[in-house]
């Protein structure tokens, strides 16, 4: 079975949006030591950017911002994307980093397909 058609994948994605991260992360952990080829990296960087959400989320601002470094990185080794948006979720990953640095109340970063937008998304 593809990656991008797993269950397990689509339940992680789906705890991710809803902004349950350490479920997510132990979604993606899982499926992590499952992955092969270029299914490796875009798992590793989705754990990473879920486990940094997870800290930023419980106030823990160093591990969030080093997990979302992590994450950064991972996702420019991805060389198949299967077609989620990773520039988007780079940029948003960005921003999460430079609030939690700021101090300020977060926007957390979506895990999105690149062909669509659901309502109420820019």
């Amino acid at each position: 079975m593809q990656l991008e058609n797993d269950p397990r994948f689509l339940a992680a994605v789906a705890r991710f949006n809803a902004g349950e991260f350490y479920e997510a992360g132990d979604g993606f952990e899982e499926l992590f030591f499952e992955a092969v080829r270029d299914e490796v990296e875009l798992v590793r960087a989705l754990l990473q950017v879920s486990v940094g959400a997870y800290h930023a989320d419980t106030g823990q601002r160093r591990p969030a911002i080093e997990r979302l470094e992590e994450a950064l990185l991972a996702i420019d080794r991805v060389t198949n994307d299967r077609g989620y948006d990773l520039v988007r979720l780079r940029d948003d990953v960005k921003g999460l980093m430079r609030e939690i640095r700021a101090g300020r109340a977060v926007s957390w970063p979506r895990v999105r397909r690149r062909d669509s937008i659901a309502p109420g998304e820019p």
